[in-house]
């Protein structure tokens, strides 16, 4: 055959498999009905490991790894509807926010980044020497919100702040992006709530993958299938009980987009652990 008589076959085919995905996905969409009314969970990594055993186990090993990697994407699909479903028939997002940003009269920060502090008189800013004890003046009331500088990935990462926000439930709220000596700096105030404002277009978090194969892969196909780019990325080693990565990433979207609750409600359910770090408009 010609290749343009291949290319007439391969269009048949493709026709005959949208047919099949239409059809398949009215039943997914049985499924996040019964399921939303069960509260029984969506992932069900045995029941695909199963799936997928079953159903390749009389493929050519020539193409047996594609095949496979065809129908892990069939259940990542299908899996991305059915969250959107579920939160549709059942507003079970567990994520608590205000939509009204607070006043701040008293600021807590380090103080060797004090230099860069913005918007505020210096004689209301408490300084101290780390940001656990910066999150403890919030705690007690001491002060209104704490401000910290995020480096600019090439330059370094401000490990400390990202490590005190995973760790305490503090949540940035404002970015305000500056230069200092040529270097890009974020510099971010956060408080004791997460705030989500109509305007604001980033949403900072961190996850742990679960220790398996493809498993940062999978994560990243996800959020690149609600079509959300990601704006930074970074990786943190971290021992717990074996070595594995606690990855911050920046998303580029808004908590009241229904897209973006059901991508964070996915990655609540499909990764290790999950924790927005907060949201905030960037110009950039």
């Amino acid at each position: 055959m010609t290749l343009e008589e291949v290319r007439k076959q391969i269009d048949v085919v493709d026709k005959q498999i949208k047919v099949l995905f239409k059809e398949r996905m009215i039943l997914a969409d049985q499924v996040a009905r019964v399921k939303a009314e069960s509260e029984d969970a969506i992932y069900k990594p045995d029941r695909e490991e199963a799936i997928i055993t079953k159903l390749t186990g009389d493929v050519d090993d020539s193409i047996k790894k594609e095949y496979t990697a065809l129908i892990k994407r069939i259940m990542e699909v299908s899996r991305k509807y059915q969250y959107g479903r579920t939160l549709e028939l059942r507003n079970c997002l567990d994520v608590s926010f205000v939509t009204e940003e607070p006043k701040v009269k008293k600021l807590a920060m380090l103080k060797h980044e004090l230099y860069i502090c913005q918007g505020y008189s210096r004689d209301l800013v408490n300084t101290v020497s780390d940001y656990e004890q910066v999150m403890e003046l919030i705690r007690k009331d001491e002060a209104d919100a704490g401000m910290g500088i995020f480096e600019d990935i090439s330059y370094g990462v401000s490990d400390s702040l990202h490590e005190a926000l995973t760790m305490n439930d503090f949540y940035i709220y404002r970015c305000d992006e500056v230069l200092d000596e040529g270097h890009r700096k974020k510099v971010v105030t956060f408080g004791k709530q997460l705030v989500v404002l109509p305007e604001h277009n980033r949403l900072k978090i961190v996850f742990v993958c679960k220790n398996k194969s493809g498993s940062l892969a999978s994560v990243l196909s996800m959020i690149s299938d609600y079509g959300v780019n990601l704006t930074e990325i970074h990786s943190v080693p971290f021992r717990g009980g074996e070595w594995n990565y606690r990855f911050y990433v920046e998303l580029n979207g808004n908590l009241l987009q229904k897209e973006i609750q059901a991508l964070v409600f996915q990655l609540i359910n499909e990764t290790e652990t999950f924790k927005i770090l907060g949201s905030y408009f960037c110009e950039q």
